[in-house]
């Protein structure tokens, strides 16, 4: 029998939570809006800079597997008033989506081409996931094809804090990373001259940095193993003296 379903707050509050413990383990401050604000959920300060945030998160899967999101807001919180507001690039830097399984993204704004809803979980826009999460669990049916699972569009006021059920699945929150049955992982493609992009979220994943030597095995039909080349490992190449 399926479990009741998370109500739309709930469901945003675990997206914020899951926002706010990823961006903690970027390094980041964590800064939230006083009072209603449409366009902002949160506030990061990252590498010296401000940027404001945007959550989203869904529970609703196409036919193909891929994940659906709606960005624009309908009416107001109780009735929808026949006016949709869409998501302004120009008001907010990022949007920060979690979805039923986990998976999450955090995409520029300038990066959408699209004003009320994405696709997420195929090659586009797969450079801006990032680590996956929890899982949108607590309460939720056990078929993912609930109706949108759109943020709030208002916030209670001053003393405003996630429900306990919101917070049921969130036991340890920040800075707590959580264990991973298995690297995060995205789609990419090889170019004519063999060359792949390795996206956002395996390469920050495999503690990569930008210009380390990395060694390509083999391993069976469809399958590559890329790993880091350390220093010992090049016998010809001398070390410099410090």
């Amino acid at each position: 029998m399926a479990s009741a379903r998370l109500k739309p707050r709930e469901q945003g509050d675990l997206g914020e939570l899951s926002a706010m413990e990823w961006l903690v383990s970027e390094g980041a401050r964590i800064y939230t809006p006083v009072f209603h604000s449409p366009d902002v959920d949160l506030i990061a300060e990252l590498e010296d800079r401000l940027v404001r945030i945007q959550v989203k998160t869904s529970t609703v899967r196409n036919g193909r597997g891929r994940w659906e999101v709606t960005i624009s807001t309908r009416g107001g919180n109780q009735s929808w008033n026949g006016l949709v507001k869409y998501l302004d690039p120009s008001r907010c830097d990022y949007l920060f989506v979690l979805v039923a399984d986990g998976r999450r993204w955090f995409v520029p704004t300038a990066a959408l081409e699209c004003r009320s809803s994405l696709t997420l979980g195929g090659p586009k826009y797969s450079e801006y996931e990032v680590e996956p999460g929890r899982p949108i669990v607590a309460r939720v049916a056990s078929r993912i094809d609930a109706p949108p699972g759109e943020r709030r569009s208002g916030r209670a006021g001053l003393g405003c804090k996630p429900s306990a059920s919101a917070l049921s699945g969130f036991e340890s929150l920040l800075p707590h990373q959580p264990e991973l049955a298995a690297g995060p992982s995205a789609r990419t493609r090889v170019s004519a001259n063999h060359q792949i992009t390795i996206p956002l979220g395996p390469f920050r994943g495999a503690g990569l940095g930008v210009g380390q030597a990395i060694r390509v095995t083999a391993a069976g039909d469809g399958h590559l193993v890329l790993s880091r080349i350390e220093l010992r490992d090049r016998p010809n190449e001398r070390r410099r003296p410090r």
